[in-house]
């Protein structure tokens, strides 16, 4: 049987002005390093991370709101991609008239897609294809944050494990190829914190054949669990925020993409990690070789720390600490706000506080931030903060371009 080849990208959000670059230009400008590798895979999957839709009515939540025309949607199918996971915290940004709307424009356009839904049973469903004599799902689920569905109302696939997992178990003989994407992370930490690994090795053994992350806006490093490929976090793909002085400053690692190939033969599975950087045109660019080594080094030492629970506990300890101290400041703001007699204020900081709470990602890092701070832990390492510090000097290396 002929290899079977599919490709997964991070987040697609055409915002502050891309969506008009993609449709009055040549879009494939915009992806040049992976035109090939998109034309030679069979499917091609990507994490639409916006409503489509014309009209804006925003949802009070922490954050931007976004929004893209459905006029993009033929431009990203010209450039190669076949479906859509829904799956992430902004495809509820303009509320259930824009996730109703963006549910017609790709129902119309047959256009493939899983992860959101007007009920969460259609949210969890899987997308389904055929392709080299395989019958293939996907299978979409995140934390979602104000994305999420509530009970079994609209929005995104809540990602309770035990229940998640049984699907993905249930299905396991009704298909050949079995692929998890998931919607999590701490934003920004070059190491993913033992409950994004927790998620996504327990869908492996649960039966996926293959399980990819994104939301950090940082690739991860992948591994191989009980013979199963994992990437943890692959990056952005397609973001309109311009490569400015400040951002760049701040936070490098926006601009570090990889893209995943999952080729699927007789040996199983095997993952390729393409990486890229945007440039200050929006557009993404192949490594230097200078990006290329740190690259790999990066991926090589995420690895090796992923490998030993010690050590990637130590890790995930000094990445809380630095979380930790935003949000211990910001708290202390929010709950002093939380009686404050203006109803616009009070809503705010219950907004902001009910979000730390209800999002996976935040909440790990509040509980063991809390603990930290309660075994008088709170202090930064300083070698773990060195080797944080020297996984993000790789980063930066690897995005200049």
């Amino acid at each position: 049987m002929d290899p079977l080849r599919i490709v997964v990208t991070a987040d697609i959000c055409p915002n502050q002005g891309l969506a008009e670059e993609l449709l009055t230009g040549d879009p494939r400008r915009f992806i040049q390093p992976f035109t090939a590798l998109f034309d030679r895979a069979d499917l091609v999957i990507g994490n639409l991370e916006t409503p489509l839709a014309e009209a804006e009515t925003p949802i009070p939540k922490t954050g931007p709101n976004f929004i893209t025309p459905a006029a993009v949607l033929p431009v990203l199918g010209d450039l190669g991609f076949d479906g859509f996971t829904l799956c992430n915290n902004h495809t509820n940004d303009q509320g259930l008239p824009g996730l109703t709307e963006t549910l017609r424009v790709l129902d119309a356009a047959k256009v493939p897609h899983c992860g959101a839904g007007l009920t969460h049973e259609a949210a969890c469903a899987p997308m389904v294809f055929e392709r080299a004599g395989r019958r293939i799902a996907f299978f979409n689920f995140g934390e979602g944050e104000f994305a999420q569905a509530q009970e079994e109302g609209p929005g995104a696939a809540r990602l309770d494990a035990f229940w998640q997992e049984q699907r993905v178990a249930a299905a396991r003989d009704e298909f050949d190829v079995i692929v998890v994407i998931l919607h999590i992370g701490n934003e920004y930490a070059p190491v993913p914190s033992p409950v994004t690994t927790d998620f996504c090795r327990r869908f492996a053994a649960a039966g996926a054949d293959a399980v990819i992350a994104h939301h950090a806006h940082i690739p991860q490093a992948d591994e191989v669990f009980q013979g199963v490929p994992i990437c943890f976090s692959l990056g952005n793909f397609l973001f309109g925020y311009p490569r400015t002085p400040d951002r760049w400053q701040a936070n490098p690692c926006w601009f570090l993409c990889t893209v995943a190939e999952l080729i699927f033969d007789e040996d199983g599975c095997r993952l390729r990690l393409h990486p890229s950087y945007q440039g200050e045109d929006l557009a993404q660019y192949p490594l230097s070789a200078a990006g290329k080594q740190a690259f790999a080094e990066y991926l090589a030492k995420g690895r090796e720390i992923l490998a030993d629970p010690a050590t990637h506990r130590r890790f995930w300890d000094q990445e809380t600490r630095e979380l930790f101290k935003g949000h211990r400041t910001c708290m202390a703001r929010w709950a002093a706000d939380l009686a404050s007699p203006d109803d616009a204020v009070s809503h705010r900081a219950a907004t902001c506080l009910y979000n730390l709470f209800r999002c996976d990602a935040h909440h790990a890092a509040v509980q063991h931030g809390l603990r930290l701070m309660y075994e008088r832990r709170l202090a930064d390492d300083p070698a773990t903060a060195a080797e944080l510090a020297t996984l993000r000097e790789l980063v930066k290396v690897a995005a200049q371009g």
